[in-house]
């Protein structure tokens, strides 16, 4: 499923991407399992990118915002372009605080937050959304017109909160990814998801 792709259609969050060309074993797989809709090898140039699941209807493309981010976009009164600009994207809403901020996450493993209020955009370290009243005290605060003219000042201040985060990641030996320390197991030298499974079989 494609998180945060609502079909226009039928309204429901339950999307899978549309993939063109000749598929491998793993995509295959994938297809067989639901999670994406093989289109073939003759390239379609008007095909959309995305299949709904609930009522078959396909649909945009890959540069599309997110529900989520459109949200971010709106929140602020600007495009989706400018957003993507000035902070990217792969933004996911993760609720709001107590002061009305609404913030979100980008990045797998989790690497930068934004908080928006009245206007107003504050990027902070992931570390500070563990407690939101701190976040926006422990950010950088931008003006929607900073975003509009300035996106590079936003672009170097979320690359700095991601780089700190990132030297933070440590990998894990048995399934070869990158993960949060608090998502891992340190004293078993795997990520938790990986312990786990370890645990079960045993």
């Amino acid at each position: 499923m494609v998180c945060g792709r609502v079909c226009p259609r039928c309204g429901v969050e339950d999307a899978v991407p549309v993939v063109q060309g000749l598929p491998d074993a793993a995509l295959a797989a994938a297809a067989d399992r639901g999670l994406v809709v093989l289109a073939g090898c003759m390239v379609v140039e008007d095909r959309g990118a995305f299949h709904c699941r609930a009522c078959s209807y396909e649909w945009g493309s890959v540069d599309d915002p997110t529900t989520d981010e459109q949200h971010l976009a709106d929140l602020l009164g600007v495009p989706y372009d400018d957003v993507v600009r000035a902070i990217g994207t792969g933004w996911r809403r993760v609720g709001a605080d107590l002061a009305d901020v609404t913030w979100f996450l980008s990045g797998e493993p989790t690497q930068v937050a934004v908080g928006v209020a009245a206007g107003m955009l504050t990027l902070a370290p992931v570390s500070a959304v563990d407690d939101l009243s701190a976040a926006w005290e422990a950010g950088r605060s931008f003006t929607r017109d900073d975003v509009l003219c300035s996106p590079e000042w936003l672009a170097e201040a979320a690359e700095e909160f991601a780089r700190a985060r990132r030297r933070t990641f440590r990998w894990c030996g048995r399934c070869r990814r990158p993960f949060a320390p608090e998502d891992f197991a340190g004293y078993r030298g795997t990520c938790v998801p990986c312990a786990e499974r370890t645990g079960r079989a045993r």
